[in-house]
Order: structure tokens, then sequence, then C-alpha cells
């Protein structure tokens, strides 16, 4: 009997341990959201994951001199039409290989591996960075960093 209480008393600590908060799950409701809106090409449903003064940098290597370089975009306009305005038959997806979220207050941050697909032919791999922040409305994405880089 007191190996019994003792098993169940170890596995709740570890459920309370490793069980996701509120706020974490939100956070990543937000991932999951953009990912959405990108497959969907649904610029209002991209948009709304966004803080106002939001920001993107990605990070890869130029085809054409084989250079590592980073591209900052100062806003998310431009990302939000350039989904919005694909073809309906171009399908893409954002495949989130895992989540490491953390948080303090109303910062987050979520690190999210991940494998792109363009007309279900994997484009490539990396990792997405966000940081967000808690406002009124929920959380919002206030940068995206990313790694592109050629699939092993």
């Amino acid at each position: 009997m007191k190996k019994l209480l003792f098993l169940l008393t170890f596995l709740g600590f570890f459920q309370t341990v490793f069980a996701e908060t509120e706020d974490e799950k939100a956070v990543k409701a937000v991932v999951v959201q953009l990912f959405e809106g990108m497959q969907k090409h649904d610029s209002t449903m991209i948009r709304a994951c966004f803080h106002p003064s939001a920001r993107m940098q990605s990070i890869g290597i130029n085809r054409k001199t084989g250079n590592i370089e980073m591209t900052t975009e100062n806003s998310i306009d431009g990302f939000v039409k350039s989904i919005g305005s694909l073809p309906a038959t171009s399908k893409i997806e954002e495949r989130v290989l895992n989540y490491e979220i953390r948080l303090d207050a109303q910062m987050a941050t979520a690190w999210t591996p991940y494998e792109f697909y363009v007309n279900e032919k994997r484009s490539h791999c990396g990792v997405d960075a966000f940081q967000f922040f808690k406002t009124e409305k929920g959380w919002k994405i206030t940068t995206i960093a990313d790694t592109r880089r050629k699939c092993d």
C-alpha cells in the first residue's frame, strides 16, 4: 500500500511539473493560429496574432553568394499581404516539431523547430523564435526571428 501511495504521489508530482499553464496554452494557441492562417491564406487571421509594432527577422544563406544573411522587416504588413495574396492553388504548411515556451509576467518566448512545405514538398527547415507581449486582448507576437536551411 505504501508503494502504491508513493507511486501515485510521484506521478502526481510529475503531472504538476510538466502540465502546461493557461498562459503557455494561450501562447501556443497564437502560434497555431498563425500557421493555420498561413495555410488558409487568411490575412485577417494572421494579422490578429501580431502586436501592431511587430517585426520579423530571417537568418539564412543567400542562394547567389552563399553568405549567411539576416533580413529584417520592421512591419508585418508585407508578410501578411504576401500570404494573403498567394494563389488558392498554392498550399503552404509550417509543421512545428516541438514547442518550448518560457514565461515571465507579460513576456513570453516560444522556440519552435519546424519543417516548411510548399505544395506538400518539404522546402526547408529551421527554428522560429517568437517573442510575445501579453496585452488586454491576449498574447501578441512582437518579434519572430527564424532560421532557414536545407533539411537533413
